[in-house]
């Protein structure tokens, strides 16, 4: 879950960066015009257990156990886990999980229709009184990334030891940021509410694919069809994924960064034909310098940026323009001024691109992650690979990307005297040299981009400042503000799955994302702040009760 490492500590940074960066002033008639305002409150009829769920100290050892409990559960997935039908054995862990799951939360499972889907996905249903209204879906991952064996003795506590430390009020463990926080924060809320008597009027589904880290081709793409086969093609109103939370702008500001779309994606895998032999009668160019002087030309021409004020995160930077006490008013002035000025829209984008913390969220990006060349220091090698990934930016499209890969192979082909073959079609003649073969091994436009204004976004919203001012902050005499805006994620999320069942797609956790803890997300030492993790299931409590109090008329 790097989208909450990059988008938390890149965009509070940035506002600093730029800040400190001396940039023309805009012109004096520039007119400012708030872009990012307070929501109204909404208060939710039934809140019979919030004060518990953030404040007593019963109720927080209880989570402990319970988070600490599915930590402990190693459910690792590779790159390239197999389809549970062919390989039953290699997740025996999320069978371990689902029994933890049955006996920690009761009533639930009790409660809620549970189906396995293709064996291993969870989808649960909490069938609504008003069976008309379309369901609210809430969806996270079971699945976690490995530890690197070289890396156990760097961890403080042991990777799957869900160990808790009151010192620092962190759990510890692989899982317990990215995301088993986030399931385990969907149960609890549920289950509070069916202890406390609650029914909700909408259904609501809790949804859990087992291989997101892979990508979600086995877990939550086959539950997001069975959704769709259920209540058809835009049939869910509202989805949160995964996702950053309220980031702290200065010391009484926060702002809810709310990502309503997410960039795009693709692999070209290009491999480097040519003439093998004996090392000591080489051509002038090998497969690998070939290569080489490709991967060159990609890296020192990188994709330029694309940036306008449709772009997601142009609201979490008004947000910051809006309501920092730390920003420079000219640095205000340019942000704000660039909705409604073309020269300070291109201004602002040169200066997001300028900036480290920020220009990956502006522009298609390319990594060269793998290479394969070569067998023995005397010998010629034969065929050089390597692969590309791109994450594809708001406004581009993978076919555009495809188009830069092919205009790089076609210089570096023509440039060398290779041939050329692009996705199986022949583009220059093979030579002696050899050729130059490109391929797509995966791809996926950028998503859809949810509303950010409307009932919805409101119902969020308004759901978020009632539970922060009122709840976490009032009872503590805490004067902080907290102001909602959209965001954009720079990595893919299951969510990418289920653009066909809703158009409103948001990824937030729903707490206070604290950036001790960003660095750990993938990495060694990761933990979640217990604090916040009340916050995340206080929210999703809140969350449901509002949709059935304020969003009757919502489809």
């Amino acid at each position: 879950m790097t989208i909450i490492k990059q988008l938390s500590t890149a965009l509070t940074l940035s506002t600093l960066v730029l800040g400190a960066a001396i940039y023309p002033r805009a012109d004096e008639s520039t007119s400012i015009k708030p872009a990012c305002d307070k929501a109204d409150a909404l208060v939710p009829s039934f809140q019979n257990s919030i004060e518990k769920i953030l404040f007593d100290s019963e109720y927080k050892d209880a989570s402990i156990e319970r988070l600490s409990g599915a930590v402990q559960i190693p459910t690792v997935v590779d790159d390239d886990p197999p389809n549970p039908q062919d390989d039953m054995g290699y997740y025996s862990n999320f069978t371990t999980l689902h029994t933890y799951l049955n006996e920690t939360f009761p009533l639930l499972h009790k409660t809620l229709k549970v189906e396995f889907i293709n064996t291993f996905g969870l989808l649960y249903t909490w069938e609504g009184a008003d069976t008309s209204l379309k369901p609210m879906l809430f969806t996270a991952h079971q699945d976690v990334v490995p530890v690197n064996n070289n890396t156990i003795d760097d961890w403080t506590f042991p990777p799957f030891s869900g160990h808790y430390d009151n010192q620092t009020d962190s759990l510890w463990g692989r899982g317990s940021f990215d995301v088993k926080n986030l399931m385990i924060a969907h149960m609890e809320a549920v289950e509070k509410l069916l202890e406390d008597g609650y029914q909700t009027d909408r259904t609501v589904l809790l949804s859990y694919g087992f291989d997101e880290e892979a990508g979600g081709t086995w877990g939550a793409k086959y539950i997001a069809n069975i959704i769709e086969e259920k209540y058809g093609q835009d049939g869910v109103m509202v989805m949160f994924d995964e996702g950053p939370g309220l980031v702290k702008l200065d010391n009484t500001t926060y702002i809810a960064a709310i990502p309503n779309a997410e960039k795009g994606y693709l692999d070209a895998v290009v491999t480097v034909n040519g003439v093998g032999g004996h090392s000591s009668s080489p051509p002038a160019h090998t497969t690998i310098g070939v290569a080489a002087s490709m991967i060159t030309s990609l890296e020192d021409n990188p994709a330029l940026f694309d940036f306008n004020v449709q772009n997601p995160l142009y609201g979490f930077m008004t947000c910051a323009a809006e309501y920092s006490s730390l920003l420079p008013t000219s640095i205000k002035e340019m942000v704000l001024g660039a909705a409604t000025n073309e020269t300070l829209e291109n201004l602002l984008g040169q200066t997001l691109y300028n900036t480290e913390l920020t220009k990956n969220y502006i522009t298609t990006t390319q990594a060269v992650d793998i290479i394969n060349g070569g067998v023995k220091a005397n010998a010629l090698p034969e065929t050089t690979e390597f692969t590309v990934n791109h994450r594809v930016a708001y406004g581009s499209s993978v076919d555009e990307t495809k188009q830069r890969i092919f205009n790089y192979a076609n210089i570096t082909a023509t440039s060398f005297g290779y041939g050329l073959i692009v996705e199986g079609e022949q583009i220059i003649n093979t030579t002696s040299l050899g050729y130059i073969r490109v391929d797509y091994t995966q791809f996926l436009e950028p998503s859809p981009v949810s509303a950010s204004n409307g009932p919805t976004w409101d119902l969020l919203t308004g759901t978020i400042q009632n539970l922060f001012v009122n709840d976490v902050w009032g009872p503590q005499g805490l004067d902080n503000n907290v102001y909602s805006a959209s965001a954009i994620v720079t990595t893919n999320t299951d969510s990418k799955h289920y653009w066909n069942v809703t158009d409103t797609i948001y990824r937030f956790i729903g707490a206070v994302t604290d950036p001790s803890i960003l660095e750990t997300v993938h990495s060694v030492d990761e933990h979640v702040i217990m604090d916040n993790h009340l916050q995340s299931v206080a929210f999703f409590y809140e969350f449901i009760v509002n949709t059935n109090d304020h969003g009757q008329d919502i489809e």
